[in-house]
């Protein structure tokens, strides 16, 4: 973090320059989001597509927006992925221990549903002229988010078949995800996947690798196109958990693509987009949800 806030920083200017706004989804602190806006003439066709970003930390840390001197963690995912013509939404979200499951998967679903209530209010006032009436959602999370965003879209009583926002979304994006978790290999702080879960018995029963094996047909095939992504260098851990669930994914199915994001570890890969080194992956990203328009 610290070698890639020295190269943003460098970058601050242009980053800051991204017209950024923030909107209450929920009733408390945790139930904020920032809306990342593109440049007008960046939309194709007409068609501006809705990025949803899900930080990490740990299910008990992370905000949309670090304190000095990291303050450009995230505000430079968002000004990366907007000046690709993709509007970009960083949700906060309820951390452990307030927030327990499926409490996290409950804020992100209701932030992607505020949003597409409000489509109106958030182009209100922008200097752009974007039409967001059609919105093409895309979901994307990373190390803990991509366990809740996966969890959202396999877990039915949180995100129904017949929802909207499935109906609106074109894509998953889970990277470096927790998919599965192992007791006597944790990865997490002791006792937080307790709290979190309600027991050791009911993590293993509501991790996603275990939504995965016990959804039915319906909802897999309810699922969007999935672009999963993993560091070079994450631990082996995330990296064998990844590799297993997509597998599974693919033996269910699904329309799977999967990258290594070359020379990263599991922290570097958000702090490296905007600044000119290890952006490779944040190109494909854009790619990705450009072809699905």
């Amino acid at each position: 973090m610290d070698a890639f806030m020295k190269l943003l920083e460098k970058q601050r200017g242009e980053i800051e320059s991204v017209a950024c706004k923030t909107f209450r989804y929920g009733q408390t602190e945790r139930h904020n989001l920032d809306v990342y806006y593109p440049p007008a003439n960046a939309a194709a066709n007409g068609t501006v597509p809705v990025l949803f970003f899900v930080y990490g930390g740990g299910f008990a840390s992370g905000d949309r927006k670090f304190k000095p001197p990291y303050d450009l963690a995230y505000t430079n995912v968002g000004a990366f992925f907007a000046k690709r013509g993709i509007l970009t939404v960083i949700p906060d979200y309820r951390l452990v221990p307030v927030g327990k499951f499926p409490n996290q998967a409950e804020d992100v679903r209701d932030a992607i549903a505020w949003f597409l209530s409000n489509t109106a209010p958030v182009a209100a006032g922008s200097p752009f002229a974007l039409s967001l009436d059609s919105p093409a959602i895309f979901v994307m999370g990373h190390s803990a988010g991509a366990n809740i965003i996966t969890t959202l879209f396999l877990y039915p009583p949180v995100l129904p078949l017949d929802s909207p926002i499935r109906a609106a979304t074109r894509g998953l994006i889970p990277q470096g995800g927790a998919y599965t978790f192992d007791f006597a290999r944790q990865i997490t702080q002791p006792g937080l996947l307790e709290t979190l879960y309600g027991s050791q018995e009911r993590t293993l029963e509501l991790m996603p690798s275990a939504l995965l094996a016990k959804a039915d047909e319906e909802l897999v095939k309810s699922l969007p196109d999935i672009f999963a992504l993993a560091s070079e260098l994450e631990p082996p851990i995330i990296k064998k958990g990844s590799d297993e669930f997509v597998k599974s994914l693919e033996d269910r199915g699904c329309r799977v693509r999967y990258e290594i994001m070359k020379g990263h570890n599991h922290i570097s890969p958000h702090a490296a987009l905007h600044s000119g080194e290890g952006e490779e992956w944040g190109v494909q990203v854009a790619e990705f949800v450009r072809s699905k328009i």
